[in-house]
C-alpha cells in the first residue's frame, strides 16, 4: 500500500482549519505542492474512482515512489507544526499520526488498523472515515467535509486479494447484538462483563448467526472490532469491518460480516446535515461496505438515534433517515441494501424519507406489523429492524423470502431484538 492512497492536500486543509493561522496555511500550502498538485481548496473531491463524502476521512489518491516521499514530507512539516500551537497542535499530531500509523501497519491479508481506542477525549478528532472507495464522481453527495483522518480505533477487513465472487444466491440479515461489550472498563459509559458473562454472550452471539446462515450481516450495539473478530472466527465469517463511529457515551458501534470479499468501505460517521436548523451527525454510523463482487452490491449499515427523550427525539432519526436516502440516492447505479436497527416503526413519519420514497422498498414491508416485530423487551414489542433496498437491487429479492427470525432457540437469551434477512439472486440485476 502507497502514501498516495491518501489525499494528503486534503489532510492538509484540515491543518490549516485546525491552526487556523495565515503562517501556517502557508507552511501547509508547501506539502500541497509536495503531493503532486493535489488540491487543499475544495471541501470534498474525488480521487479517480474514489469519492469522499465523510467528514475525516482519508482517501486514496494514486500510487507510486514520489507520492511516497511526497507525502512523508507532507507528514514531517505537519509534525513539524504540533510545537507551535498548544491545544490546536494536539489535533494537528492527531490527524498526522492516525495517517501515518495506518500506513505503517497495513499489510496483505486481514488488515489491521491501528490506533487509540474509542475515547470521551477523541470528540474532536472524530469525523468521518474510509476505506478505499472506488465511487466515482457522479456518485458523490453533499456533505460537508471539515477534516481528514483515518479511523482512530482498531480496524479489520478482507484480504484485497480475494477473488471477485460470482455467488449468485446471497442471504442479507441484520440483528441488534444487544450491548454486546468486553471485559474492560473504558472510560465511556460501557457495560463491562465478567469473562464468564463474556464466554456466554459470545457462544449465544456465534450459535444464532450459524442457525441464520446468512451470507452477509450488518451488526450493531457492538463495542469493538475485538469482539466482531472473535464473533467473525467462532460464526464463520472470513471478512468484516468495524470502524468506532460517534456514540462517544455507550460506545457502541455498527459492524459488518461477510462471507462474501468486502472490496472497500467508507464511514459517514463524520457526516454533518440538518435537523430542525441545527448540525447533527448519525448517533453511530452509516456503514458503507462495498462487496468485491460481480454484482457491485453494496449495504448501508445503521443504527439510528433511540426513542429515548420521546417526541424530542424525532427530529434526529428524521435527519438520519433522510441523509441516509441522500447516500442511498448517490449510489443509484449500485445495487444497494439499507439495513440495520432504525428505532421507529413503519408508520412512524421519521422513517418515510426511506419507506415511502421512490426507488426504495421495503423487504418486509408486505407483511402487517404484527407479523414483523423484531425487539422484545418486558414492556412491550415492536418492528425496529430493517432492510431496504434500491430500485437496482429489488429485482433480485427472492419472492417470500423476507421474514423476522423470531423462531429460533433460545434466541432470547443472546438479543432482545431478532434478526431480520431476504434472499438475493444476483444474476437477477
Amino acid at each position: 500500500m502507497s502514501l498516495g492512497r491518501y489525499n494528503f492536500a486534503k489532510l492538509t486543509r484540515t491543518l490549516v482549519l485546525l491552526v487556523s493561522t495565515g503562517v501556517m496555511a502557508a507552511q501547509l500550502a508547501g506539502c500541497v505542492g509536495g503531493n503532486n498538485g493535489g488540491s487543499a481548496g475544495e471541501g470534498d473531491a474525488d480521487s479517480g474512482k474514489q469519492a469522499v463524502e465523510s467528514e475525516n476521512k482519508a482517501e486514496g489518491s494514486g500510487t507510486g515512489g514520489s507520492n511516497q516521499v511526497a507525502g512523508l514530507a507532507a507528514i514531517d512539516k505537519a509534525n513539524g507544526l504540533k510545537n507551535q500551537l498548544d491545544s490546536q497542535a494536539k489535533e494537528v499530531d492527531y490527524v498526522t499520526g492516525a495517517a501515518k500509523k495506518e500506513l505503517e501497519s497495513t499489510g496483505e491479508g486481514r488488515r489491521h488498523h491501528s490506533g487509540k481506542k474509542h475515547r470521551k477525549n477523541r470528540s474532536k478528532a472524530s469525523a468521518s472515515r474510509s476505506g478505499n472507495s472506488d465511487r466515482g464522481a457522479s456518485d458523490k453527495g453533499s456533505v460537508e467535509v471539515v477534516a481528514q483522518a483515518q479511523p482512530s480505533g482498531k480496524t479489520t477487513r478482507a484480504s484485497s486479494s480475494a477473488p471477485v465472487s460470482d455467488q449468485s444466491m446471497v442471504t442479507l440479515a441484520t440483528w441488534n447484538l444487544e450491548n454486546f461489550f468486553d471485559t474492560v472498563d473504558d472510560p465511556y459509559e460501557d457495560e463491562v462483563l465478567s469473562q464468564r458473562e463474556y464466554a456466554d454472550k459470545l457462544g449465544r452471539v456465534s450459535a444464532v448467526l450459524q442457525e441464520v446462515d446468512a451470507d452477509i450481516v450488518g451488526v450493531e450495539e457492538i463495542e469493538n472490532d475485538k469482539i466482531l473478530e472473535e464473533v467473525s472466527k467462532r460464526s464463520g465469517y472470513p471478512y468484516f469491518v468495524l470502524v468506532p463511529g460517534n456514540d462517544k457515551f455507550r460506545g457502541i458501534n455498527v459492524g459488518v460480516l461477510s462471507k462474501v470479499p468486502i472490496r472497500n468501505y467508507v464511514s459517514h460517521a463524520g457526516d454533518r446535515f440538518s435537523s430542525g436548523g441545527k448540525r447533527t451527525a448519525f448517533s453511530r454510523d452509516c456503514l458503507e461496505v462495498h462487496f468485491k463482487h460481480k454484482s457491485n452490491l453494496t449495504l448501508l449499515a445503521n443504527h439510528f438515534k433511540s426513542k429515548r427523550g420521546g417526541d424530542q427525539s424525532d427530529p434526529k432519526r428524521l435527519a438520519q433517515a433522510t441523509r441516509v436516502k441522500e447516500i442511498a440516492e448517490s449510489l443509484k447505479n449500485y445495487p444497494v441494501a439499507i439495513c440495520g436497527d432504525l428505532n421507529d416503526t413503519p408508520n412512524a413519519k421519521t422513517l418515510r424519507p426511506l419507506l415511502q420514497t421512490a426507488g426504495l422498498t421495503d423487504v418486509l414491508g408486505h407483511l402487517p406489523e404484527s407479523s414483523r416485530l423484531s425487539f422484545f423487551s418486558k414492556r412491550y414489542q415492536s418492528a425496529l429492524d430493517y432492510i431496504i433496498v434500491n430500485d437496482k437491487l429489488k429485482p433480485a429479492v427472492v419472492k417470500g423470502s423476507a421474514k423476522v427470525c423470531s423462531d429460533i432457540p433460545n434466541i432470547s437469551k443472546a438479543s432482545d431484538h431478532r434478526p431480520v434477512k431476504v434472499t438475493l439472486n444476483l444474476d437477477k440485476i
